[in-house]
């Protein structure tokens, strides 16, 4: 696809002066150059609309420009704000570990490792294979997957739970997300994300997984005594309910 100006125009109903002035601005590149007509492509479409996108949410053309140039550069908005990767990231998170078949076997000793079970995992991202090793992406799901399986829970249970807890956890964690873009985040971009505010907002965002996982684990811990009361009085109840043993005499044999 290849527009001139004039179709430009036409084909994202903006001004020419607003083209223009993107172009000026340094949030649209120019066109190409074939003699003395400039010609625009899909590129120039998609970042027309992705303003427009960013303004209908309150960006300003300052806070787009330095969007569009940390993307161009292959940054992420956490470069952007000068914020650390690892204070985005989950709290606790280990590297990954690799292990040769062997040894992950050994972890499971007694257990067969099916294929299946090992294409699940893979398809799960708990697992990813490098040559002859296997990469444990997520070293704590090993431990506890291998200690419950030690406890009599079969494996494919223990990749059906981690499935469900997953779809819960990302739920969670949009619900947290949501709960900062709505207090902390769009302020800053209505605001025109002013440098001053750039500390404040990273303290903020720093402060935010550990928090989220605190109240979670708090909350889960409640969960889990609650369940496990409710659980016991069930057992209770039941073996009262229960009729009591006949007691069983022998008589005694006469000679």
């Amino acid at each position: 696809m290849n527009l001139t100006i004039e179709q430009l125009v036409a084909e994202v109903g903006l001004p020419y002066t607003t083209i223009r002035m993107y172009q000026n601005r340094g949030l649209l590149p120019p066109p190409e150059r074939r003699g003395r007509v400039g010609y625009y492509g899909p590129d120039h479409l998609a970042r027309l609309r992705l303003i427009a996108q960013l303004q209908e949410r309150g960006y300003s053309l300052a806070a787009i420009k330095d969007l569009v140039e940390t993307w161009q550069t292959g940054r992420s908005l956490p470069d952007v704000l000068g914020i650390e990767r690892s204070a985005v990231g989950v709290l606790g998170a280990s590297a990954p570990m690799r292990l040769r078949p062997e040894e992950l076997a050994e972890r499971f000793a007694g257990i067969d490792l099916t294929s299946d079970a090992m294409a699940r995992a893979y398809e799960l991202g708990l697992v990813s294979f490098d040559g002859d090793a296997v990469v444990i992406n997520a070293p704590v799901f090993l431990e506890v997957g291998a200690e419950l399986v030690k406890m009599g829970v079969p494996v494919t249970e223990v990749l059906d739970e981690y499935e469900h807890l997953r779809q819960i956890a990302d739920e969670l964690a949009e619900r947290f997300a949501a709960v900062f873009e709505r207090n902390l985040w769009q302020p800053f971009v209505d605001a025109g994300m002013p440098a001053g505010q750039v500390s404040r907002l990273t303290e903020s965002l720093e402060q935010l997984s550990p928090l989220a996982e605190a109240i979670v684990t708090a909350t889960l811990h409640q969960a889990l005594a609650a369940v496990a009361a409710r659980f016991l009085d069930r057992q209770a109840q039941a073996l009262a309910d229960q009729p009591p043993a006949r007691t069983r005499t022998k008589k005694a044999v006469k000679r």
